[in-house]
């Protein structure tokens, strides 16, 4: 790894990790904060190729997290990388607490009106990640055309000329 993407991950680690910086967070929140510190320990940066055909996810059915409800759909796929239903538990309060701001952005994929993937793209200067991805279905498609089909989105309406990188 570059310091450079390196750069993209620490700043999208602490924009996580500030979401429960409040007065008062809850210990079920702090110990949601615990365990997704400790899977992002075990994740892999890697360079993304761009790849903008035949991924085979409709972009449309990708949707930017920008109220409440997406936000609850989100959490809970988030929620799914529990290892038991406690560690499940802890991260949905975790990361039902976040607040919409740059420099992240949630995505909540659906098919047949149905959530089943989810991630979290981070733009910070000259990069852009897709991290903390989630399909419930893996008939959905890869963890990596998702990311495609999520960058393909967000592209749409963000200019970006910089370096892709996906966080598994």
């Amino acid at each position: 790894m570059t310091d450079s993407y390196l750069s993209v991950v620490k700043v999208k680690n602490q924009w996580l990790f500030d979401q429960v910086e409040v007065e008062f967070p809850t210990p079920e929140s702090l110990k949601g904060r615990a365990i997704y510190q400790a899977i992002c320990e075990s994740s892999k940066i890697t360079p993304m190729a761009r790849n903008i055909e035949g991924i085979g996810i409709n972009s449309d059915d990708i949707y930017l997290v920008d109220f409440h409800r997406l936000t609850v759909m989100f959490s809970l796929l988030q929620a799914s990388r529990g290892c038991n239903e406690q560690e499940k538990h802890y991260l949905l309060e975790f990361f039902t607490q976040i607040i919409f701001s740059e420099p992240c952005y949630l995505y909540v994929g659906f098919n047949q009106s149905e959530p089943v993937a989810a991630a979290l793209v981070t733009h910070f200067e000259n990069e852009l990640l897709v991290s903390d991805i989630v399909i419930k279905d893996p008939s959905y498609g890869s963890n990596e055309q998702f990311a495609q089909a999520v960058t393909n989105k967000w592209l749409k309406s963000n200019e970006f000329a910089g370096s892709f990188y996906i966080e598994l």
